[in-house]
């Protein structure tokens, strides 16, 4: 048959309370039987109630016990300090001159709740205390209900009460070194803990920040490059525009514009720019445009060229309109293009023929 363990049955108090209330328990069956023999062999009323009183107490410590088993650790406390409160408190009134023995009792009271009880219930029980001494050497003084022991029976009492307290009490001071000693390598353990996690994140920032820094230059690198990709491509992009509408002199008077390809807006703004610039840098008063090469000519393209042929009359020059075909003549009357006063041609070659005798004639 397997026996199996309730989480009721299990251990859930305080270690070093449990381990207290057992050697309070013994100490308290020590003084029973003490009290109980002296009282029984001298016939002394005052030690048979302090055994009675002492049974009292090994009960109230053995329900304290219970009480810690069930993890009513607090309530544990408060009754095996409300036991030994008690417990002085009948020593003093019927044997007064133990009251030297009996100072101990609030010292072993504070320092079993010491580590349990929050800093505002251990001033009230640190009060209590005080009151308890107070009281119990005021009752040890002023009162005896009793008549005085003899020494013959007070001195070995006196010692085993100072035998079975002390040891309780350097129980409860060598506890509360041990969980100082645990609690200081706790907090090296964490300081440890933390310290490692410190240097683990400033290497880890270390890593990451040369990362980021490897990345920014990384970046910087490619900006350039794309700075520079792009310088190359308006440069290319300049060389292009210029090669689509070139300027070809034929004589220092007389320039050639062959026109290739589809005549858009942005081209129209290159032709009016290019043909104004070799105008006015070269001196040139004749400038042959050539649109064999266009494909279509329509509105927006006659009236871009006629917007050129205006300005180069304003620098003082001509200008001659090749490569008028059938199909181009069509197109411009059907759209009422009126090119009055501009001379045009068939070919580039009778726009030459009578362009280049007036220059002979210019240069006689």
């Amino acid at each position: 048959m397997t026996s199996s363990t309730t989480p009721t049955s299990r251990f859930q108090g305080n270690a070093q309370l449990h381990q207290f209330l057992f050697w309070a328990a013994l100490a308290a069956v020590a003084a029973i039987i003490a009290f109980l023999i002296g009282g029984i062999v001298f016939a002394s009323t005052p030690l048979v109630i302090l055994a009675g009183g002492g049974v009292v107490l090994l009960a109230l410590e053995l329900v304290a016990m219970w009480l810690n088993q069930r993890g009513k650790v607090t309530v544990s406390a408060y009754v095996v300090c409300s036991a030994v409160a008690g417990y002085a408190l009948l020593i003093v009134l019927v044997a007064p001159d133990f009251l030297p023995v009996l100072m101990l009792g609030p010292v072993i009271i504070l320092t079993i709740v010491q580590p349990l009880l929050d800093q505002i219930a251990l001033r009230v029980i640190s009060v209590s205390m005080a009151l308890l001494a107070i009281v119990i050497t005021a009752l040890g003084g002023y009162v005896r209900l009793f008549e005085p022991m003899p020494d013959a029976i007070l001195n070995p009492l006196l010692i085993i009460l100072v035998a079975l307290s002390m040891p309780m009490l350097l129980i409860l001071m060598w506890q509360n070194y041990n969980r100082v000693t645990s609690a200081l390598q706790q907090s090296e353990q964490s300081n440890r803990a933390l310290q490692a996690i410190r240097d683990h994140l400033e290497e880890e920032v270390a890593r990451r920040t040369s990362d980021l820094q490897q990345a920014l230059h990384s970046l910087e690198q490619q900006f350039a490059e794309q700075r520079s990709l792009r310088l190359t491509l308006e440069q290319q992009q300049e060389a292009i525009r210029e090669l689509s509408v070139p300027i070809l002199p034929v004589t220092n008077d007389i320039l050639v514009m062959p026109l290739i390809g589809v005549v858009d807006r942005e081209r129209l703004g290159d032709i009016n720019r290019r043909a104004l610039t070799a105008i006015a840098e070269s001196g040139a008063q004749k400038l042959l445009i050539d649109i064999t090469g266009v494909p279509v000519v329509d509105k927006e393209v006659a009236n871009g060229l006629i917007t050129v042929f205006q300005a180069v009359r304003l620098l003082g020059g001509q200008v001659y309109l090749a490569g008028v075909r059938p199909e181009v003549a069509q197109a411009l009357v059907a759209i009422n293009i009126d090119l009055q006063g501009i001379q045009t041609f068939a070919t580039l070659q009778d726009a030459l023929a009578r362009a280049l005798p007036a220059a002979k004639v210019r240069a006689v």
